[in-house]
């Protein structure tokens, strides 16, 4: 019978659904208006003769999504690379970019304007599922403290960037938690929408398996395989993950006595096999497509410094740690999905893998962080008076929540204009809107890495070189690209080189004219547009 006790002993009457569910949208709804805000500020607040980017954080990546946003809005439900000159066929990956871009188009919205709209409906669909979770793995008084600590909840590394990162074990300490949107909720919805969506379907994927584990039928089991799908059409790299910590949990269980059924087992088996043929297309693609394959050796998201890793956690973990000693010691049944969570993401992170994606797997790491932490705040302080328990808690989750509001803080700091790199000057972005109007199919750009991550967003037009990852060999190609707009390179060598990498026009602004090329005397070069510092070239035959 000990293994069948709740936490507390005396369980109050659950709120009232109407009340729980208002708790939820309000939170859900502040949360997405609060992490819209800094954006909306940054267009009123633009400079004069410039315009907003449209992002803050990991902005060379969220260019790119832009960029498969437009594909999507040209109709395609492939991508294909706009960032790298090498030949290569369609491929479906970056699903959800894509889904976004058709939606825009369809809504007649501008891209950046869709880009938005997912990250808002992210906010809100984590802030729901994660609700769902709370109330149904803790006793209604936890379930609001539980949320506010998935969805807020961060670490410490602000002590470690504040005294200068120090090296501690022979590995410089890093604020993680000021520099990886994967480690909070609240920094997921405020940076990438897509790491918001994913978070949600894994959430979503865990209810149903936990609603199959209690009575398997087709329906839990179509909203689990369709919250998988998804999910691998996102991050397909959590598909293992989350299937070994669902056998992990189910061997605790049978160590505590319970025996699964056999159509329970089943049904959980269906679900996951559900995403094996986009799990299968992925691999395939991954090491046999030569530029899809190129592309991925390029990546760089090792595992970060252990040390870094728990500061970056901070307070939320050591919490989570005494809920997770009390959800072993009085077997709690529900936690224990989430007690094997985090030791088997940590094993995880610091095993070889053939995609060398370790920081990947931790996607989600803050939804049992945050939950178990509630547990282990509401133990700490249960043998306290209740207004001194209740002072106590308010401490704590404030400090708790402390990293997400240094986060806000930056992002509307960015606001402000007092970074340059998140704007772009009013010469620039009059040729890239012009670009976007007049440019032909089977065009491709040369210029300065900075426009070349631009243009395939902005424009619509791919380049030689653009972006860190997805331009295949970028560093060699910069050095291409200063070498061959040389003063003193033949017109022959130029041509030949345009040609072999199939540039049909040149993008030409204060960064390009800094190598000395002089794109107005060759007769190769037919001017197409000029504003300013910036001037469009296309190349003959081009």
């Amino acid at each position: 019978m000990a293994a069948a006790l709740p936490l507390v002993r005396a369980a109050p009457e659950p709120a009232p659904r109407t009340r729980r569910l208002r708790f939820a949208l309000v939170l859900a709804v502040a949360i997405a208006a609060a992490s819209l805000l800094p954006y909306l500020l940054a267009y009123l607040w633009t400079p004069p003769g410039h315009h907003f980017a449209g992002f803050f954080f990991i902005a060379d990546d969220a260019t790119t999504y832009l960029a498969k946003m437009r594909e999507g809005a040209d109709g395609s439900w492939l991508w294909n690379d706009p960032y790298t000159s090498e030949p290569h066929g369609g491929v479906f990956l970056f699903g959800f970019y894509l889904l976004f871009g058709h939606l825009g188009a369809v809504l007649h919205l501008p891209m950046i304007a869709a880009y938005h709209l997912a990250g808002i409906t992210g906010a809100i669909a984590l802030v729901l599922a994660a609700e769902r979770l709370c109330r149904r793995l803790l006793p209604p008084e936890r379930a609001n403290l539980g949320l506010v600590l998935v969805v807020l909840g961060s670490g410490a590394g602000f002590l470690a960037q504040a005294a200068g990162n120090p090296a501690i074990f022979g590995s410089q300490v890093e604020a993680l938690d000021l520099h990886l949107p994967e480690l909070s909720g609240w920094y997921s919805i405020l940076a990438i929408p897509h790491f918001a969506w994913a978070t949600a379907l894994i959430i979503i994927a865990l209810l149903g398996l936990l609603r199959i584990m209690e009575a398997p039928g087709w329906r839990p089991l179509a909203l689990t395989a369709l919250a998988l799908i998804a999910l691998t059409a996102i991050h397909p790299q959590m598909i293992p993950v989350l299937a070994v910590i669902w056998i992990a949990y189910r061997m605790v269980l049978l160590l505590w006595g319970q025996r699964p059924s056999w159509r329970a087992l089943a049904t959980e088996a269906a679900a996951f096999a559900a995403t094996l043929p986009l799990l299968a297309y992925n691999a395939w693609i991954l090491f046999r497509d030569p530029t899809i394959a190129e592309w991925a050796h390029q990546w760089r998201h090792q595992a970060p410094g252990p040390v870094s890793l728990v500061v970056s956690l901070g307070l939320p973990l050591l919490l989570a740690i005494v809920g997770m000693t009390v959800a072993w010691r009085r077997r709690d049944q529900g936690l224990a999905l989430l007690l094997v969570w985090p030791p088997l993401v940590v094993a995880l992170l610091y095993l070889p893998n053939l995609a060398n994606i370790q920081r990947r797997l931790l996607d989600a790491l803050f939804v049992p962080i945050g939950i178990l932490a509630a547990v282990g705040l509401t133990s700490l302080t249960a043998r306290l008076r209740r207004a001194r328990a209740r002072r106590i808690q308010v401490m704590l989750v404030t400090v708790c929540c402390f990293s997400s509001m240094i986060v806000l803080a930056i992002a509307l700091r960015f606001a402000s204009g007092a970074f340059a790199e998140a704007y772009v000057n009013d010469d620039a972005w009059q040729a890239m809107q012009w670009l976007s109007a007049h440019h032909q199919a089977g065009d491709r750009a040369l210029s300065a890495p900075a426009a070349g991550q631009l243009l395939p967003a902005w424009a619509g037009v791919p380049v030689y070189v653009g972006h860190y990852s997805e331009t295949i060999d970028y560093f060699q190609k910069i050095a291409r690209v200063g070498a061959i707009l040389a003063p003193n390179q033949p017109d022959a060598a130029v041509q030949t080189f345009l040609a072999a990498n199939r540039v049909t026009l040149l993008y030409w602004g204060p960064d390009e004219a800094a190598t000395g090329f002089q794109p107005g005397i060759h007769a190769y070069l037919h001017p197409l547009y000029r504003h300013g510092a910036v001037a469009i070239y296309r190349v003959s035959g081009g």
